[in-house]
Order: C-alpha cells, then sequence, then structure tokens
C-alpha cells in the first residue's frame, strides 16, 4: 500500500511576496493609476516604517462616499463637468485633491503567512467583496498578499501543467 502525504498548503507557498503598496498620503489618481496598470484588484496602504495601516481596493474607490456623499464616480463627473463657480463651494476637495487615507479601509481583512489554504477559501467565501487580502507578520508588517487569483493558480498548474 503506497502512503500518500498531501502537503498542506499555506498561504506562503501562494501569495505574492513582491507587493505594492501605497502611503496614506499618497494622492488618489496616483493609487488609481497603479491599480489600473496592473490590474490589481487593491493595494496595501502602509506607513513609512511598513505597517500595514489600511487598504485601498477597486471596491472602496467605487463605493466609498465624499464629504457631499456622492459616490467617487460622480464626484469625478462633477469635477470634470462642473466648475467651482458653477457650484458655488470651495471648500469640498476635488478628486484630484483627494488622498488614499480619505477613501481607504482602515481596518483591512488580514491573514498571517502561515494559515491554510481552506482558511484562505474560507475567507473568501465569508467576506464575498474583500479581495486581495494583505499577508501581515506579527508585527502588522507587509510580507506578501493573496487574492483570488492566486488562489485558482494552483488549479490551473494541476489541469494544465500535468499534460505533457
Amino acid at each position: 500500500m503506497l502512503d500518500h502525504k498531501v502537503k498542506r498548503v499555506l498561504v506562503k507557498d501562494i501569495m505574492t511576496t513582491k507587493v505594492i503598496s501605497v502611503y496614506p498620503e499618497t494622492m488618489l489618481t496616483e493609487a488609481t493609476k497603479l491599480i489600473t496598470e496592473h490590474n490589481f484588484d487593491g493595494l496595501p496602504v502602509i506607513s513609512k516604517d511598513g505597517h500595514l495601516v489600511g487598504i485601498l481596493t477597486e471596491y472602496d474607490l467605487i463605493n466609498k462616499t465624499s464629504s457631499l456623499s456622492a459616490s467617487f464616480l460622480e464626484r469625478i463627473l462633477s469635477d470634470i463637468y462642473t466648475t467651482k463657480e458653477e457650484d458655488g463651494s470651495d471648500d469640498k476637495k476635488t478628486v484630484a485633491e483627494l488622498t488614499v487615507q480619505d477613501i481607504m479601509n482602515p481596518e483591512p481583512l488580514t491573514l498571517t503567512e502561515d494559515a491554510t489554504l481552506e482558511e484562505v477559501i474560507q475567507t473568501f467565501r465569508s467576506h464575498h467583496r474583500v479581495n486581495p487580502i494583505p499577508i501581515v507578520n506579527s508585527s502588522r508588517q507587509v510580507v506578501g498578499i493573496i487574492s483570488r487569483f492566486d488562489v485558482l493558480r494552483p488549479l490551473n498548474i494541476i489541469v494544465y501543467g500535468n499534460k505533457k
């Protein structure tokens, strides 16, 4: 009888370790450009000493509201088609003035690199809007990031990697 030991897959085995992150004071337009150019779902937001302080996701960009309770996209359209003379207010921030801190989620869901693949899958199932998930060490420094794409990558290897 063959004894097949199945290796337990951990987050550190499949996470992305070259993480692009932004600071809270990064201009929102710059962060949005990073997200779109790299086809990311989100970016970790870190302090100058590398500690996780938030996350900026596509969901945040679309759904977070401004001080006028208008959606982010409505604000963009408003900034494009409205001049300050037309709306009469100079106290609101324009999209070009917003920073990551204005929109980010300051309490991101995180996992550690020793979390199992099963835990990652369960986390994505339980938190449908969460993607990606920062991976942090005990000091809350970002050591990686995992997305739904990363979870699907092993399936691709199984399906296509065994065909020779």
